[in-house]
């Protein structure tokens, strides 16, 4: 019986495989197992979130635990990862051998009659695509900071600019006020010329107005 559940799930991942996410339910220590057959380099990736019901309703609980195990069912059912996740999270895994792996969830909980509610997405890829990807990512974020730096070194210019512009309006605006102080300053002496000129001018009119 436990076979026959065991590849109806793997069936039923099969049309899932890659895209999709499924749920199930269980109990605390309860075992849900399915296989894939993964190639020599294959990287499985799982998202995992696991609810406890709670009034009727599956929540997150933090006190909920679930332990992820994968076997090599053609090498002995020898395992190849053993990880215990919080009620949220991930786990990556690579083939080192070509065959069919055996995928195995276990939930943990402090109250085991309650009801659990485990929900599981699937991806398989290829680590040298994965690294590819990367690459790629890398490169594309190295023409981002290469143009970026071109960006920032064009608004380095323009300020420079900006400020060289600036420099010489206050420089000619200095000469021009300059330039005005002067002009101010030689007319202010005219007049006081001119003033002491006329006044000279009168004094002498009047004194020989006096003598005649």
């Amino acid at each position: 019986m436990k076979h026959v559940l065991a590849y109806g799930m793997c069936i039923f991942f099969a049309f899932i495989h890659g895209v999709e996410g499924v749920h199930y339910y269980s109990k605390s220590g309860e075992t849900k197992c399915f296989y894939e057959n993964l190639s020599r380099g294959n990287l499985l990736i799982g998202d995992l979130d696991l609810y406890v019901e709670k009034n009727g309703m599956f929540e997150e609980d933090s006190e909920a635990t679930l332990t992820i195990t994968v076997d090599e069912t053609f090498d002995n059912d020898h395992r190849v990862l053993n990880q215990k996740n919080s009620h949220t999270g991930d786990f990556t895994f690579t083939a080192l051998d070509t065959g069919e792996h055996r995928v195995c969830l276990t939930p943990s909980y402090s109250k085991k009659s309650t009801p659990l509610r485990i929900f599981i997405e699937l991806e398989i890829g290829n680590v040298e695509a994965l690294d590819s990807k990367r690459k790629d990512d890398v490169n594309s974020l190295k023409r981002r900071v290469v143009q970026l730096t071109q960006r920032l070194s064009s608004i380095r210019k323009e300020q420079d600019t900006i400020r060289e512009k600036e420099a010489e309006f206050r420089n000619q605006s200095e000469s021009a006020n300059s330039k005005i102080m002067t002009w101010s300053v030689f007319q202010f002496l005219i007049l006081v010329g001119t003033c002491a000129f006329q006044l000279r001018y009168l004094k002498n009119f009047f004194v020989k107005q006096k003598i005649v």
